[in-house]
């Protein structure tokens, strides 16, 4: 698994310098969330992934199902990826480009967990909030974590706000047991 995140995390990086360096991380960007999508049948993963199958072959389906909705560029990398034995590395490294992507244009990931669904006026008002705890761009990952009884809780890298029910009542508890 480390092997895996170690490749992962190389080849992004040096995905994105060449997006930097030709001025075309956008196409870059609109590439890799094709090869995403492409890559999360199942079944196309498993043939990637499965060692009795030769290369050749892998190639050809890839080529034929990617066709011309990507660029040579993109479609020549992930075939390295699948010819050096890293097809399990394809989507951690789309993970890794979209951070470094993120942190170039200056946008936090806010993964946002809230009780109930959240309106659009909700949403709204929480990513004005965000965006000045951050004092930049907030791309928010919304999920619905009935665990959570009431309000919300936001992660941003390593930083977690909270505003729980379930955590005000676990530090009532605390309090209330402490005495």
């Amino acid at each position: 698994m480390a092997r895996r995140v170690t490749a992962a995390r190389r080849y992004a990086e040096a995905a994105f310098e060449t997006g930097r360096a030709d001025g075309t991380l956008d196409a870059w960007e609109r590439d890799m969330a094709g090869i995403g999508v492409t890559m999360r049948h199942a079944q196309l993963r498993r043939l990637m992934q499965h060692p009795a199958i030769a290369y050749a072959d892998k190639e050809r389906v890839l080529r034929q199902v990617l066709g011309d909705t990507v660029g040579v560029a993109v479609l020549n990398l992930v075939l390295l990826m699948v010819r050096r034995g890293r097809p399990g590395a394809i989507e951690p490294m789309i993970v890794r480009f979209e951070e470094l992507l993120r942190r170039e244009r200056g946008i936090a990931l806010a993964d946002l967990r809230s009780a109930l669904p959240l309106d659009d006026a909700q949403r709204a008002e929480i990513a004005a909030r965000l965006r000045d705890l951050t004092g930049g761009q907030v791309e928010m990952k919304e999920s619905v974590d009935p665990a959570l009884i009431g309000g919300i809780a936001v992660r941003i890298g390593d930083r977690l706000y909270d505003a729980s029910v379930r955590s005000r009542l676990e530090r009532l508890r605390a309090r209330l047991t402490a005495v």
